[in-house]
């Protein structure tokens, strides 16, 4: 059912034709990433295209339980609407075992996971949340967390990271990771007279090199380590 909704939300989106052109919302292209990946990272940077207009670039980095990351979709789209996060959901539940979305307080995303029907745990972004406050309340805030850390309670979208293996809470507690390959994106200067496609194919292409980038620290670091050596030296032998 969820299936046949999204192809029916897409048709609408992509159909209307004016003067032969498309008069498309929504660019998209899936990325192709493997990996049992439970905790995505969702953020939004915005661009500039053709005519004046604005886009966003929704981004989706997801995190598995052992600490691998990727970019796992990338999406054009109009605005930071309810539909826009709700064919992002979609995408990626098909093609990962969602448990855990992680994302500044954008109400259209709330909206989009409880209309979907995806059972899966919303953590609000605690960096932004700090800034929102005054001096006082991020004290209470700080005394909140690392109480709740020492006894886990699960629930709340403030606390809702602690469904994670504790390695990666410090990663879970915040988008910054997915700002972080924003910042990549930022030192691509995307020009006026770039095509909405064009735009996601260098995004693609950013987010593809990224991926392989992580995946070659972490074989660096399972090349490190002792006991693979000593394996390694008896299957020379």
């Amino acid at each position: 059912e969820l299936l046949r909704e999204e192809g029916l939300v897409l048709r609408a989106l992509l159909l209307p034709v004016l003067g032969g052109k498309l008069n498309a919302k929504l660019w998209t292209q899936e990325l192709e990433v493997r990996g049992d990946f439970k905790y995505v990272i969702v953020d939004g940077k915005y661009v500039k295209l053709r005519g004046g207009r604005r886009g966003v670039l929704l981004i989706a980095l997801g995190l598995t339980d052992h600490g691998v990351r990727a970019v796992l979709d990338v999406v054009l789209t109009g605005e930071e609407d309810v539909v826009s996060y709700w064919d992002l959901l979609v995408r990626l539940w098909r093609r990962y075992n969602l448990t855990l979305v992680v994302a500044d307080g954008v109400k259209a995303l709330d909206t989009a996971i409880s209309r979907s029907g995806i059972q899966v745990a919303r953590q609000t972004c605690l960096v932004h949340l700090k800034r929102r406050v005054d001096r006082r309340v991020r004290v209470l805030l700080d005394l909140l967390l690392s109480l709740a850390e020492s006894v886990p309670t699960r629930g709340s979208p403030l606390l809702s990271y602690l469904l994670a293996p504790r390695e990666l809470w410090p990663l879970l507690r915040s988008n910054n990771l997915a700002e972080s390959f924003n910042s990549l994106l930022e030192r691509r200067r995307f020009g006026k007279c770039h095509s909405p496609w064009r735009i996601l194919q260098i995004a693609q292409a950013i987010a593809l090199n990224y991926n392989l980038s992580t995946c070659y620290l972490a074989l660096v670091i399972i090349l490190q380590e002792p006991l693979f050596l000593r394996d390694m030296i008896k299957y020379i032998q």
